[in-house]
Parts: structure tokens; C-alpha cells; sequence
């Protein structure tokens, strides 16, 4: 279903919320962090914005019936996210992240439910439907996985001789797998931040600049966009003693990431639920790749952003050259 065109005043909107809060919220990020209080929080609340821009746009402009309930809970769970990472920075004594982590499993499991009893009309009209064949969408989600896993022993072995032996042992112990038998189950506890994120980026900032700029520079566009917006983050949470390291990387991560990202959205028939999928893959994958899910306070050096860089590229940029980027194909969602 193609959507209705974007007004200056909708994409207003989005922009606002999805780029102009988080950086607001760097703010109070950089109190919490220089005061070395848990500043996670606002990592799981930046990803919850993007979608929030979405649903706020769409109800302010369009007229279109939209999945309301479901729109509400993200909103309000939005809300919710952002006033606890705020209270955590006057309160640290408190269990925010606890407090949290129950307010994601309970609203991931409400959207659920809201969606799956909500009109295919209203699913369709907000490009919430699954849209593709199962097996293509698992396919290229497990080509996801394959791919990012290959990186991480390539990385290893690159590493060193005593690193790769490290390594080689940790794949040894049923860590690795434990974690990755819990990657299923967990998605459907807690999928709404990395929704939060892809219907934001991939859903409908994407075409907008895809539209402007074509395919290609549409999508590479969008990555550098992507990157940037973590700056708070980047500098507060992920890499304080190595911020611009870690935004060399950030970006550089998020360029390629973004192109299979949207190729796997496009290739199974512009279908949500994909991206969001590889987003949690990529995010919880972690815990398979390295055995522990902290990403904060990490020391990169550039010749590790060089390794970056040349990793991802080689992996996924490849995929710029799919017929899915020509620019006679129109972009529709």
C-alpha cells in the first residue's frame, strides 16, 4: 500500500522527536555519566523515540484509520521510558532499570496483542503487516546472523594468537549456545524498542530520502543520519574516553548496517518486521558473540575503527548492488 505523501508539518514532527529529544536528553545523560550513575536507561529510551515521531506525525496530519491502541501504548510506554531515565539522574538510588525492564516485557507483550486483534485495514494503513513468505524473511534473517558471526571470528583471529584461543574456548562452552537458544523467545518480550528504532528509520525516513536523493544516496544518506543521532550517546554511555572513535564507528556501523537493513526490508516485500528482527538480532547477538550484553564505557583506537569499517563494508555493502537499489524501481511502503 503506497502512503500518503509527506507534508513539511509531519515530517516536522518526526524530526523533533526522533532527533531533537534525544540530543535534549544528552543533557541529563551527561550529568548522570559524569556522576558514574547507570546510564542505560537512556540508551533503551533513544530507541523507543523514532516510532514515537512516526505515530505522533501520522496522528497529527493524516487522516487515514491507524492502529490507535497500539500507537498509544508506544507512545505512553515512550513517555514512561523517558521519565525514568530523567528520575534516575535525581534518584540513582532507585531500581530504574529493573523498573524498565518490567515495563518493556509487559508492553511488549500488550503490542502483541493489540496488533494481532487490531483491523488488517488499520495494520495495513501504518505498514504494520507481515508481508512476506516466512521463509524468505527467515532466510535472510539467518543470513544476517551467519554473516555478523563469521565477522566476530574473523575479528577474533585478527585479534591475536592468545585472543583467538580465548575465543575458540568461550564457542567451547554451552554459553554461546544457551544464549542464542533464548534469542527467540526473548524477541517476543521485548521487541518494542528495536520497533521503535526500524519503523522510524526504515519504515519512513528511508523512502523520504530515497525519494529526494534516490536509492542509493537515499539509503547511504540515511546512514550517516543514523549514526549521528547517537552522538549523546556516544559520547555519555558507549565511549566517553573515545567519543570520536566510537562515532567513526558508529557511523560506519550504521551505514552498512543500514543498506542490508533495507535491502532485507525491501527484498521481503517492504515487511517491518524483518528490520526489527535484525535489529534485535544485531543488539542481542552480542550476548552470543562475546558472552555479556555491557557495550558501555568502551576504549576504541582508530586502527579498531579501521578493522571496523573494512569488516562491515566487505560484508554488507555488496548488497548496494542489488536490483533493489535501481533507481527505476519506485519505493513505495
Amino acid at each position: 500500500m503506497n502512503k500518503p505523501k509527506t507534508n513539511r508539518r509531519e515530517l516536522t514532527l518526526f524530526l523533533i522527536v526522533a532527533f531533537a529529544v534525544p540530543y535534549l536528553m544528552g543533557i541529563p545523560l551527561a550529568f548522570a555519566q559524569r556522576a558514574g550513575q547507570d546510564t542505560s536507561l537512556f540508551a533503551n529510551a533513544q530507541m523507543m523515540y523514532p516510532a514515537a515521531g512516526v505515530m505522533l506525525a501520522f496522528m497529527a496530519v493524516r487522516r487515514t484509520a491507524l492502529p490507535m491502541r497500539f500507537y498509544a501504548l508506544h507512545i505512553v510506554s515512550t513517555v514512561a521510558c523517558a521519565v525514568c531515565s530523567l528520575l534516575s539522574v535525581f534518584m540513582p538510588e532507585q531500581s530504574w532499570v529493573v523498573y524498565i525492564n518490567i515495563l518493556m516485557i509487559v508492553t511488549s507483550v500488550l503490542g502483541w496483542v493489540l496488533l494481532l486483534t487490531e483491523k488488517k485495514e488499520k495494520r495495513a494503513a501504518a505498514g504494520l503487516r507481515w508481508r512476506s513468505k516466512i521463509r524468505t524473511a527467515l532466510g535472510v534473517c539467518l543470513l544476517f546472523f551467519m554473516l555478523k558471526t563469521a565477522m566476530m571470528f574473523l575479528s577474533a583471529a585478527l585479534s591475536g594468537a592468545e585472543y583467538w584461543s580465548e575465543y575458540l574456548a568461550y564457542w567451547q562452552s554451552f554459553v554461546p549456545w544457551y544464549y542464542m537458544l533464548l534469542l527467540i523467545p526473548n524477541f517476543f518480550l521485548c521487541f518494542l524498542p528495536f520497533f521503535g528504532e526500524e519503523y522510524g528509520w526504515r519504515y519512513y525516513f528511508t523512502p523520504l530520502l530515497q525519494q529526494r536523493f534516490g536509492k542509493r544516496r537515499g539509503v547511504l544518506l540515511l546512514g550517516v543520519l543514523w549514526g549521528l543521532w547517537h552522538l549523546p550517546l556516544n559520547l555519555f554511555f558507549y565511549s566517553p574516553e573515545t567519543s570520536l572513535q566510537s562515532l567513526a564507528a558508529q557511523i560506519a556501523v550504521c551505514i552498512t548496517m543500514g543498506v542490508f537493513f533495507t535491502y532485507a526490508y525491501e527484498r521481503c516485500g517492504r515487511n517491518i518486521w524483518v528490520p526489527v528482527l535484525l535489529h534485535y538480532l544485531n543488539n542481542n547477538g552480542i550476548l552470543v558473540w562475546s558472552g555479556t550484553a555491557d557495550i558501555s564505557n568502551q576504549v576504541y583506537t582508530w586502527g579498531d575503527i579501521g578493522m571496523t569499517a573494512v569488516l562491515y563494508g566487505v560484508l554488507f555493502l555488496p548488497f548496494l548492488a542489488s536490483r533493489i537499489f535501481k533507481e527505476d524501481s519506485k519505493v513505495q511502503s
